[in-house]
């Protein structure tokens, strides 16, 4: 094992429960109540609470909270709770501890997250609803939980068009949380397209000849499937495929030549991408970690492309 300064062990965040050191005895607050469904808390720190932070929703004398918002509360507000109030939330609903650990990792650096008609919406830590509309929606899931490729297409293009980002937050069970932004893009190349006569860049030089690919070949043959079909869209967009077996995908996607620059995504299509969370970790991850980003092709009436990415809260 070589010497040297060994990197510094993340320290893991146990949340506990239960008024902390960082409690002094002048934030005597109140313990919610349950309230027309919700867990009011009377003024004056439901001022605070939903002025500063966007926490609740106004009633007379206070604001009502969901019972993720007073978790958040009760480790960041100095809110106390009542006994037995975990247990008791924890047996209505079995994800209720994940859900508050992924509400409160999403509002870290400041943004505000707020519960509405079932949805999280989240506004910049520099913004707030009052003043102006949510900069993204959140959705979360265990990493255990089924992925549906197609559905989360569905789910970014209507974000999209209502002028919103797509943000989903995976929980694994260490209570880690890594959070996705999900685009609709469309990506677009400086080449000529390759002709069925004229395909200069296709193929890879060796012994004195080039060499073509079966996808290649298919396609300049008028082979009909959809991955020549694929392949046509993307060369009539002036872009250029390698494979990306190394990448663990079909094609790395380039816009330039390739001595000229690197290949800016990574693609896969829809058929062949992963089945899991754990899947799109992985190929995230790994395109991440060469610089290029992980896009999914999906064809519905034309081709859309779905690009994941791993997103910070509060940057």
């Amino acid at each position: 094992m070589s010497g040297g300064k060994r990197p510094k062990l993340r320290v893991r965040n146990t949340r506990p429960i239960g008024q902390s050191a960082e409690s002094p005895p002048s934030k005597n607050h109140p313990e919610p109540e349950l309230r027309d469904g919700a867990w009011f808390l009377p003024e004056p720190i439901s001022n605070r609470l939903h002025q500063k932070s966007a926490l609740g929703t106004p009633v007379t004398g206070g604001v009502l909270l969901t019972a993720e918002e007073i978790m958040f509360c009760h480790w960041n507000r100095h809110v106390p709770l009542p006994n037995g109030w975990v247990d008791d939330r924890i047996a209505e609903d079995a994800n209720f501890v994940y859900k508050s650990v992924v509400f409160d990792v999403v509002r870290e650096g400041g943004d505000k997250v707020v519960p509405v008609d079932g949805k999280w919406l989240r506004w910049s830590r520099e913004s707030h609803p009052s003043r102006g509309d949510a900069e993204a929606v959140v959705r979360w899931a265990r990493t255990g939980d089924d992925l549906d490729i197609s559905e989360l297409l569905s789910w970014a293009q209507s974000i999209s068009k209502d002028g919103m980002l797509a943000e989903f937050a995976l929980i694994d069970d260490e209570m880690d949380v890594t959070m996705y932004r999900l685009s609709i893009i469309q990506p677009q190349g400086s080449l000529v397209p390759a002709t069925k006569d004229d395909y200069p860049l296709l193929g890879v030089e060796h012994l004195s000849r080039r060499f073509l690919r079966n996808d290649e070949l298919n396609w300049i043959n008028g082979v009909e499937n959809e991955v020549t079909d694929l392949f046509g869209e993307l060369n009539s967009r002036g872009l250029l495929m390698r494979p990306g077996f190394k990448y663990g995908c079909r094609w790395r996607v380039y816009s330039t030549p390739v001595d000229v620059d690197h290949a800016p995504w990574l693609l896969q299509m829809e058929q062949d991408s992963p089945r899991n969370w754990e899947g799109v970790s992985l190929s995230v991850r790994l395109a991440e970690g060469v610089h290029k980003g992980w896009v999914i092709a999906l064809k519905r009436d034309d081709w859309n492309f779905l690009l994941i990415r791993r997103h910070l809260p509060g940057r």
